[in-house]
């Protein structure tokens, strides 16, 4: 079985910014199959760092603009109604505010694996491969694609 590694650099928006990076799945797929001569396989996206994510979604602006958002505010939500950071234990420990955003990316996951057939990724039309930023402010971010296949 053949392995392929290529790493991407981000510049990420706080508070559950979104960043389409399916293109850049299928060109790691790409590039893995012209290389390793391979078909079919999986591709493992990871992000580095404790407090990204990678999801599938379609990537539409009421979803990405607004919905995600308010859905992991309801879960573990950064400030109170009256505009204060919410104290998480997790501040205690490093003098920060982003307790909620540990665990908004830990819902969510660091990684994705999806499969390929013939070079193509096997995504719906609706699904778009997608980096969240789940810290409280922007970030520079990587993603480490792993291709393996046969």
């Amino acid at each position: 079985m053949a392995v392929y590694t290529v790493r991407k650099d981000y510049h990420t928006r706080g508070n559950m910014g979104m960043i389409d990076v399916t293109g850049d799945f299928q060109s790691a797929v790409t590039a893995a199959c012209r290389e390793k001569k391979i078909s079919s396989g999986i591709i493992t996206g990871f992000t580095t760092g404790g407090v990204a994510a990678l999801t599938t979604l379609e990537f539409e602006p009421g979803l990405v603009g607004h919905d995600v958002r308010e859905a992991m505010q309801g879960i573990a939500p950064y400030r109170d109604e009256k505009g204060h950071v919410i104290h998480y234990r997790h501040h205690d420990t490093w003098h920060d505010d982003n307790g909620s955003s540990h665990i908004h990316s830990l819902i969510l996951s660091p990684f994705i694996t999806i499969p390929f057939v013939d070079g193509k990724i096997t995504i719906g039309p609706w699904q778009n491969l997608t980096l969240v930023e789940c810290d409280t402010r922007d970030r520079e971010r990587e993603i480490v694609f792993q291709v393996m296949g046969e």
